[in-house]
């Protein structure tokens, strides 16, 4: 297998792709990376200028149509991002979609001419998209025309609906069709259906009309028929199968939800049935319970275990559309990384690996034989998009996602393992500035939101990178709750908030200090949504830990939750049914929500304070906010405020970005580096 560089240098048709991307983002050239990870000679700068770390990528989430032909991808276009799209034969390129107030956050072809898009917030900090401040769910043809919309999450727009109809596209069919498959809580805000949906006329027809009832997810076949289920009503969850449309849901599980149990995740070509659930049904003593892509018989017992680790969960099975057959397995570890069950596929893994050493290599199998994406990325590298061609075994450079980011003048970052105080296995991410000895360096720990999202991996971080840039080590914990480390890592963060899970990031700073990394007296601790809690807690629970906390929409008050009405969980099944388990009761368990609830303690926060809301955020509303600052103002306490009114959770406008980064580099510097 060759690798070729594109470079800069030439304009012949060999690297007109790079061209044509950079000209429909109007984006200037700039260096690019080669595949070692070195930069061509030139200046480098003392210091990379903020806005460099958080500004939209030229490119991002590249895809070939299912011939080959096209390559739509999102690009920059006035400040946000929208829909692109280039022939990869004629060499042209134009933008197809762009939308005034939102961004294009994700894209999906529907066949080889059409495409569908999703609106929303690309900053939100959860990294989810925000249905609230989306206008749905659209479609175009790949040369601009035949616009439509096709679904909005909340109504006709005129006006914020707290709980919206919100539609999600599950799959393509790539039957040369115009149709998606796609989920709307149409019938029920709190269960899901799935319907075929037309992207010319809109029209949709339901396809789980026989539905078991309370349905959160679905597995579809190949053909994009439901035959699997998992259904939750309360605290009881059930799985459901059926050989075909025709025949009747006959339920595999029906238990408590916290309990394990298989489910099907997928059928394959062949009518194979695969799961996701533990190797032994029972939870084995000194293992996390991570869950294993199964092969399941039809009554939903196991046949074999396809893939397995023991740290990470399996994620998704990846699919072979030429072979039509299980191809490998998606999860998240250290890396993100596949597991090939296929050998082809396998050894065209080790292949791109030796060419591109030193970085995460990914790419999934084409529905044609020509050519295909490959997506490579690292600590220092945002990510570089690569064309291989099967014919010649060429793997040729196209494009990448942030040309201005030189990985040279970037930080390096690693996983690192250590136990919390009960023994549960923990890993971050460990970020250390350019040039200079790991040892005593200035501190900020970051909280990832959610809190039930997958964690962080190795790979290229802004808001790290940027702290880096600046002098200071970088600690992002993956504390328990984070998915994808287990069923016991997942059951140990319920009714923990402020707690062990706050213990988690407490016992992270406390290993960076005792490996002699951070100066113990200058730790500052920063997080977005349940991070911005987090570091609030932080003050409360160790005062004498941490100098600073930065908080970025977070929540304040767990109680909250319930009184507040207006916001995208009020009235919700998981209010009702699964906060009282995971979060906590709120009359059983009133006094341990006050006590780990900051708004309700600011008696105890004796260090300063930046906290920066967004004035439209439903996820979480404003009112965290100000109750947690009008709590310090009336004791004395610092606090410094910023408040963007048109802003939701996360600041979507990139001179906001910029200003709450600027904030936070000041706050720092004033009281990190004194």
């Amino acid at each position: 297998m060759m690798c070729q560089r594109w470079t800069g240098a030439s304009r012949s048709a060999r690297n007109a792709l790079i061209w044509l991307a950079r000209a429909v983002i109007l984006a200037s050239a700039a260096t690019c990376v080669h595949a070692q990870g070195q930069t061509t000679p030139g200046p480098a700068p003392t210091q990379v200028p903020l806005q460099d770390f958080f500004r939209a990528p030229d490119v991002l989430r590249p895809a070939l149509s299912p011939d080959g032909n096209h390559l739509a991808f999102l690009a920059r276009a006035s400040g946000r991002l929208g829909l692109a799209v280039i022939d990869v034969e004629r060499r042209t390129s134009r933008m197809v979609a762009t939308l005034p107030d939102a961004d294009v956050v994700e894209h999906y072809w529907v066949n080889s001419t059409r495409l569908a898009f999703v609106s929303g917030n690309a900053s939100d900090p959860v990294g989810q998209i925000n249905p609230w401040r989306t206008g749905g769910l659209f479609a175009v043809d790949r040369d601009g025309n035949n616009a439509r919309r096709l679904a909005l999450p909340y109504g006709d727009g005129s006006a914020v609906v707290m709980r919206p109809r919100v539609t999600r596209v599950l799959m393509p069919l790539n039957d040369g069709s115009d149709d998606l498959i796609v989920s709307v809580n149409e019938r029920s805000y709190d269960a899901i259906d799935v319907y075929r949906l037309n992207t010319r006329t809109a029209r949709k027809t339901l396809l789980s009309y026989d539905n078991p009832g309370d349905v959160q997810s679905w597995a579809l076949d190949r053909a994009g028929v439901p035959r699997g289920a998992i259904s939750m009503k309360g605290t009881t969850a059930r799985t459901y199968y059926r050989a075909d449309e025709k025949s009747p849901w006959v339920k595999w599980s029906d238990g408590d939800f916290r309990e394990p149990a298989n489910g099907a995740v997928a059928i394959g070509y062949d009518g194979a049935i695969y799961g996701l659930g533990l190797r032994d049904r029972k939870v084995i003593a000194g293992t996390r319970g991570t869950a294993s892509l199964l092969r399941l018989d039809d009554k939903g017992q196991t046949q074999a275990v396809l893939a397995s680790r023991d740290e990470y969960d399996m994620i998704s099975p990846i699919f072979d559309p030429l072979s039509r057959k299980l191809a490998g397995v998606w999860w998240n570890g250290e890396r993100q990384t596949i597991t090939w069950l296929d050998d082809r596929w396998a050894a065209l893994q080790r292949q791109f690996d030796a060419k591109l050493p030193n970085a995460v290599n990914l790419f999934t199998p084409p529905q044609q034989s020509r050519r295909m994406l490959v997506y490579s990325l690292s600590d220092r590298s945002p990510g570089t998009v690569y064309l291989y061609d099967f014919q010649s075994a060429k793997l040729e450079f196209l494009i990448d996602a942030r040309p201005w980011i030189k990985p040279a003048q970037m930080a390096e970052s690693r996983i690192v393992k250590f136990a919390a105080r009960d023994d549960l296995p923990l890993t971050a991410l460990l970020t250390v500035p350019r040039g200079v000895p790991a040892k005593q360096l200035p501190m900020v720990v970051i909280v990832h939101g959610g809190p039930w999202v997958p964690g962080y991996t190795w790979r290229w971080d802004a808001e790290a990178q940027f702290l880096a840039s600046r002098g200071y080590a970088v600690l992002q914990p993956n504390f328990r709750g984070t998915t994808g480390m287990g069923y016991k890592h997942l059951l140990a963060s319920f009714k923990q908030w402020g707690l062990a899970m706050q213990d988690d990031v407490t016992d992270s700073a406390q290993w960076a200090v005792k490996q002699g990394i951070a100066d113990p007296k200058r730790l500052c601790i920063y997080g977005a949504s349940y991070g911005g809690y987090a570091a609030m807690q932080a003050l409360v629970r160790t005062p004498e830990l941490f100098q600073c906390a930065i908080n970025y929409v977070g929540v304040t008050d767990l109680q909250l939750f319930h009184s507040v009405t207006w916001s995208d969980a009020s009235d919700s099944d998981f209010m009702r049914y699964l906060f009282p388990i995971m979060v906590g009761d709120p009359e059983r368990d009133a006094a341990q929500l006050k006590a780990t609830s900051p708004a309700q303690n600011a008696d105890r926060i004796n260090k300063p304070v930046l906290m920066a809301y967004g004035g439209e955020d439903r996820r979480v509303p404003l009112i965290h906010g100000e109750k947690m600052r009008d709590a310090l103002l009336r004791l004395g306490k610092p606090v410094e405020w910023m408040i963007k009114t048109d802003e939701g959770h996360g600041y979507a406008k990139l001179e906001n970005r910029i200003e709450f980064y600027s904030r936070m580099e000041s706050f720092l510097a004033r009281h990190l580096l004194r």
